[in-house]
């Protein structure tokens, strides 16, 4: 078994299809030597066409609009001549290269058709000899095409078929470069990633040394506290969906309530606890609030339409919060516990310590959430590498076994990805 560079596989492979082949290929020269010779005489062939302003054709001078379109003849069929590449025999000698080939003469004769239908009847009697000389050799081309389609399609399929493992090679290359880049980005993706956990661990360890302080831990339990109570605060108001309904029947004008707004009961839905905390253990316009919606509960005719446990449990809510006080005990002490950490936090700012805090807080949140999204696009990419991976290993064995199957020779393909820094 022979190794094969990827560098070096198409040249391996067209050599080893020039031995297969090596018959075909004799006779496709032949032919391609053949149509070049003749290309040569036609294009010498117009080159000879007398298309000067001084012209006169066995003896007879050509007005200046005729010579116009003679020489626009020629210099087309010329291009189309020009533009027909007959195949090397070291390199171009191939199924595709020799339809090339068969395509660029049809292209001539359509050139040569068109514009000698549009044109010869103008100078046809004048350039008789001239146009017999390169309709002739156009007739041997176009035999020699005919003679070369006909090879094609009797003695060339199978070399068709041989060569098509040759088109496999560029895609796969591709595959390659897309791997070796992709390999690049990761490797940079997981240095930054790395960079960024480190900075993290950094600022939680700081963050770590910095709530060791103890007027730090003071605060943070006060504010642990007053959390917890704001909390319990939120979850004793248990009316606030018949506050809602309340909000939208004024909303909508179908109930009117005397010195209630819709703007009153929006703050209490909005930020409750905050609201309540700024009326004091009291709480007078709550109190006025919740009474007249007692009574709107109570009332039979039921103006807001509550399912009959809601409205029991929403009432047995109200009684304790207006005829026994219960919440007034609880927003005590959350004013108590407000006052102190707000002592506590001046404390903590007069030793610097309240601006360490939060700004490390700040950066470890951002941070967690940065490394959280790097972490999914750097696994994203480990799954289309591992993915490609398997592609190009798939692609690697059957570019091997169609060689061997076209060659008759077994080969290990050697692949090394580049590194994109």
């Amino acid at each position: 078994m022979e190794e094969v560079g990827l560098e070096d596989l198409e040249n391996y492979y067209v050599a080893s299809l020039g031995i297969r082949f090596k018959k075909e290929h004799k006779v496709l020269t032949k032919i391609f030597a053949q149509t070049n010779k003749e290309l040569l005489a036609a294009k010498n062939s117009l080159k000879s066409w007398p298309i000067d302003k001084e012209t006169t054709h066995e003896g007879e001078k050509i007005d200046e609009k005729t010579l116009k379109i003679v020489e626009r003849f020629v210099k087309s069929v010329t291009e189309s001549l020009n533009e027909v590449k007959i195949p090397t025999f070291d390199t171009d000698i191939s199924y595709e290269h020799t339809q090339n080939l068969i395509d660029a003469i049809k292209k001539v004769f359509f050139v040569y058709n068109s514009q000698g239908k549009k044109s010869m009847k103008r100078f046809g009697a004048i350039y008789t000899l001239e146009l017999k000389e390169i309709d002739l050799h156009l007739r041997k081309i176009g035999d020699l095409r005919q003679k070369l389609t006909k090879y094609l399609i009797k003695h060339y399929q199978e070399g068709r078929t041989a060569e098509t493992v040759l088109k496999r090679v560029p895609l796969f290359k591709n595959n390659i470069e897309r791997l070796g880049a992709l390999k690049g980005k990761i490797g940079r993706s997981q240095k930054q990633f790395d960079e960024m956990k480190a900075n993290l661990q950094n600022m939680e360890e700081k963050s770590l040394i910095l709530s060791k302080d103890p007027d730090l831990q003071a605060f943070e339990k006060l504010e642990r506290a007053y959390s917890v109570k704001s909390d319990k605060l939120r979850d004793s108001l248990k009316f606030k969906k018949a506050l809602k309904k309340l909000r939208k029947s004024l909303e909508k004008g179908s109930l009117k309530v005397r010195d209630i707004r819709e703007d009153d009961i929006k703050q209490y839905l909005k930020s409750s606890v905050s609201v309540i905390l700024e009326e004091g253990p009291k709480i007078p316009r709550l109190r006025t609030i919740l009474i007249k919606l007692r009574l709107m509960l109570e009332d039979p005719a039921d103006p807001l339409k509550l399912k009959a446990d809601l409205r029991n449990r929403i009432i047995a809510n109200i009684n304790k919060i207006v005829s026994e006080n219960s919440l007034e005990p609880l927003i005590t002490e959350i004013l108590s516990l407000r006052e102190r950490k707000d002592e506590q936090q001046r404390v903590l700012v007069k030793k610097g310590l309240d601006s360490q805090r939060k700004e490390l807080k700040e950066k470890i949140a951002q941070l967690t959430l940065d490394k959280e999204h790097f972490e999914n696009d750097l696994s994203r990419r480990k799954r289309e590498f591992k993915d490609l991976l398997a592609k190009i290993s798939e692609e690697r064995n059957e570019l091997q076994r169609r060689v061997a199957d076209e060659t008759g020779e077994e080969i290990k393909l050697k692949i090394v990805i580049p590194t994109s820094l």
